[in-house]
């Protein structure tokens, strides 16, 4: 368990996001940062702290589905030009 969790805190989206965070939440507690663009940041971090390990999983469904529809439409396409 502790080894997926050192995992996920090492990938680089990961430390991407809790850098953002960290700092979106300091330079709001400093006054840096109103909390408008504190909260944008916010905002704008939460697509990483979704796993890269899921996100490659749902890029290669995509990917399957892309590679199913394009040889459907090339075989659809191949048996019409022969006619």
């Amino acid at each position: 368990m502790s080894q997926k969790i050192l995992n996920y805190v090492r990938q680089p989206t990961t430390l991407i996001g809790l850098s953002l965070t960290v700092g979106a939440l300091v330079g709001n507690a400093m006054g840096v940062l109103s909390e408008a663009v504190s909260g944008t940041i916010l905002t704008a971090t939460l697509p990483l702290w979704v796993s890269d390990l899921s996100s490659q999983a749902k890029i290669g469904a995509i990917e399957g589905v892309i590679v199913a529809a394009t040889h459907g439409t090339a075989a659809a396409k191949s048996t019409t030009t022969k006619n």
